[in-house]
C-alpha cells in the first residue's frame, strides 16, 4: 500500500471515529453556543468579514473558526452536526498529518502507524476533537507549522519554509498571535539550546514573513479598517494582553496545573511517557529528538507562565509527544521485553476503569450495563495480551478499546450530559415567532441560536459584573426585570427561561407572580406572561 493510500485511510478512519454521534450531540453552553451563534450570525447577516453575536460585532477570536462553521452550515444546514463537522476534519488531518511526518521524521511506517495511533486515541485529543472550540484547527496549523519549519531547517528545500510561514499565518486567523509567537519561541529556543547558531540564518525570515503577511494580513488589516481602536483594544487588550496578566480563573493559576493535567491528556499512553528515555537511550540525543522534546516543553512552560490557564492551551504539545510515543512503542516491540509494557497495560485498564464508572458520577440516569460488560472485556484482553507477552498487538489492542470505551462513554454519558447543558429542549417549547423572550440565571446562548430569539439576561438574577476587568467578556443583551416587566406586562406571547439552578430564586421574586410554568426540560423551567383577560 503506497503512502498517499495510508495517509488518506488513516485520515477516512478518524474521521469516521471523530463524527459518531455528532448529529446527536447538541450545542452546549457557555462555550460552543458562542461559536455556532456567531457563525450563523454571519451566514444570516451576509457579513463574512466582521463576527458578530446578539447583532452586535464580536471579537472575542479571529474569523478562521467561524468561517468554517458558516461554510459547514451552508454545506450541511444550520444542523448539531454541521457545527461539530469541521473540528472533526482538522482532527482526523492532524492524525493522517502525524502518519506523514513520522514516516519523513523516522524512516519507519511501523513507528509512523504508531504515532498516529497515540494521538488519535489520547483522552484530551478525541474529547476535543467533539467540541466546537478553536484549539483542534489551531493544533493542526500549529504542527504543520513546526514540523515544516523543522523540515525546512534541515535543508529539505525552501517549499517547506513558505509552508510552514503559511501555516503559522493560518494559526494567527484562527487564534490570534498565539500562532506565530509560539512557534517563533520554540524555534529561537531549540537553535539556543541546541548551540546551533548556523540555523539563525536558515530560518528564511525575511520572505517567510511576507508569505505570513500575506496569508494574515489581509483579514486583520481590513478589520482595523472597519473598527479601528475598538477591534485592537478587545482582541488585543482584552482576549491576549489581559488573559495573559490576569487570571480569568484564579483558582486554577497554580504553578502545577499543566504538569498535572498533560500525563493525564495522554491516557492511555501516560506511562510510555515516564519510559521513553530509557528504551531510547542515546537516541535521546540526536538532532530530532532535541527538537521534540524542546518543543512540548517550550509550550507547557509558556502556558505556566500566563496568569489564564485552560485545560485546552497546552493541547498542541500532544504532537510531538505522540511522534516520541509513538517511536518508543516501536522500539519496546523491538526490545520484546514484557516488563516494559506494565507502563501501557496499567495507564489503559485504569482508563477503562474510570470510563466504566463514569456514570456514576453523571447528573442523570442511563443504562450502563454495556459500558460495564465492555469494560471488563477490554481490561481481559489487555491484561492477556501482557501475560502472553503478545507485545506486537498489545498497541493496536490498546487503541481499540480506547475507541470503544470512549464511544460508549460518548453515547451514554456525552450525549445526555450535552443535553442538560444546551438550550436545545426549551427552544422546542417557545413559539416559532413573535415571542418575547428573557433569560433568568445562567444564560444560554444556546437557547439564542436554536430558537432564533435575542433575549436579554435578567441581570437581577446573576452578580453584578460592572467592575470585573473581564465584563467586555459579556456581550449578551441585558435587563432589569423590573423593566422586563413593564414592557411585556400586556404581552401573552412574553417568556421567561429560568435556569433550574435559579428556580426557587426566581419563585421568591415577587415579579415571578406575573408568570405561570408552562414547561420543564433537563435544565430549564419555561414561565409564560399571565394576562388578565
Amino acid at each position: 500500500m503506497t503512502k498517499r493510500m495510508t495517509t488518506l485511510l488513516i485520515f477516512c478512519a478518524a474521521l469516521i471515529f471523530y463524527l459518531a454521534f455528532n448529529a446527536s450531540i447538541p450545542i452546549t453552553d457557555p462555550v460552543e453556543s458562542n461559536y455556532a451563534l456567531t457563525a450563523k450570525e454571519m451566514i444570516l447577516s451576509n457579513d463574512w468579514l466582521s463576527p458578530r453575536i446578539y447583532g452586535h460585532y464580536w471579537f472575542d477570536k479571529p474569523v478562521m473558526i467561524y468561517w468554517l462553521l458558516a461554510l459547514s452550515f451552508k454545506i450541511f444546514g444550520i444542523t448539531d452536526f454541521a457545527a461539530r463537522f469541521p473540528v472533526a476534519v482538522f482532527s482526523a488531518g492532524s492524525v493522517a498529518f502525524t502518519y506523514w511526518f513520522g514516516q519523513q521524521l523516522f524512516k519507519n511506517r511501523n513507528a509512523a502507524l504508531l504515532s498516529a495511533l497515540v494521538l488519535g486515541t489520547s483522552l484530551a485529543f478525541w474529547v476535543i476533537a467533539k467540541m466546537i472550540i478553536t484549539d483542534a484547527v489551531l493544533f493542526f496549523f500549529t504542527s504543520v507549522s513546526l514540523a515544516t519549519l523543522y523540515w525546512g531547517l534541515q535543508g529539505k528545500g525552501i517549499i517547506w519554509y513558505v509552508v510552514a510561514y503559511a501555516a503559522a499565518g493560518m494559526a494567527v486567523l484562527t487564534k490570534g498571535p498565539v500562532g506565530l509567537v509560539l512557534p517563533g519561541i520554540i524555534v529561537i529556543s531549540y537553535i539556543v539550546l541546541t548551540r546551533q547558531w548556523q540555523l539563525g540564518k536558515r530560518l528564511f525570515l525575511v520572505p517567510g514573513l511576507l508569505v505570513f503577511s500575506l496569508v494574515a494580513g489581509p483579514w486583520y488589516w481590513e478589520m482595523y479598517q472597519l473598527h479601528g481602536h475598538d477591534f485592537i483594544n478587545t482582541f488585543l487588550g482584552l482576549h491576549n494582553y489581559i488573559r495573559a496578566t490576569v487570571s480569568e480563573h484564579p483558582d486554577d493559576n497554580v504553578i502545577y496545573y499543566y504538569v498535572v493535567l498533560f500525563p493525564v491528556s495522554l491516557l492511555p499512553w501516560t506511562g510510555i511517557l515516564f519510559k521513553h528515555r530509557s528504551i531510547l537511550g542515546q537516541e535521546v540525543k540526536t538532532d530530532k529528538f532535541k527538537y521534540l522534546t524542546i518543543w512540548p516543553l517550550i509550550i507547557i512552560l509558556f502556558y505556566t507562565l500566563m496568569a489564564t490557564k485552560y485545560p485546552t492551551y497546552i493541547f498542541p504539545a500532544s504532537f510531538p509527544v505522540a511522534l516520541s510515543l509513538g517511536y518508543t512503542l516501536h522500539k519496546m516491540q523491538q526490545l520484546q521485553k514484557r516488563n516494559n509494557w506494565w507502563y501501557l497495560s496499567i495507564p489503559t485498564m485504569l482508563l477503562i476503569g474510570i470510563i466504566s464508572i463514569s456514570g456514576h458520577f453523571f447528573p442523570i440516569h442511563v443504562n450502563w450495563m454495556m459500558v460495564y460488560l465492555c469494560g471488563i472485556a477490554s481490561s481481559a484482553l489487555i491484561l492477556w495480551l501482557q501475560i502472553r507477552g503478545n507485545m506486537n498487538h498489545l498497541p493496536l489492542a490498546v487503541g481499540s478499546v480506547t475507541v470503544v470505551m470512549s464511544t460508549l462513554l460518548i453515547f451514554n454519558g456525552l450525549i445526555p450530559f450535552s443535553v442538560m447543558r444546551s438550550g436545545k429542549e426549551v427552544s422546542t417549547l417557545l413559539p416559532t415567532e413573535g415571542a418575547i423572550v428573557g433569560s433568568y440565571g445562567d444564560y444560554s446562548t444556546s437557547t439564542v441560536y436554536y430558537s432564533g430569539y435575542i433575549m436579554p439576561d435578567l441581570s437581577a438574577a446573576g452578580p453584578s459584573q460592572e467592575h470585573d476587568v473581564w465584563s467586555g467578556k459579556y456581550t449578551m443583551p441585558m435587563e432589569k426585570v423590573s423593566v422586563f416587566d413593564i414592557a411585556t406586562a400586556h404581552s401573552p406571547n412574553a417568556y421567561i427561561v429560568v435556569n433550574a439552578k435559579y428556580e426557587s430564586d426566581f419563585v421568591n421574586d415577587p415579579f415571578s407572580k406575573g408568570f405561570h410554568l408552562v414547561g420543564t426540560t433537563s435544565n430549564s423551567l419555561l414561565y409564560q406572561r399571565i394576562v388578565a383577560p
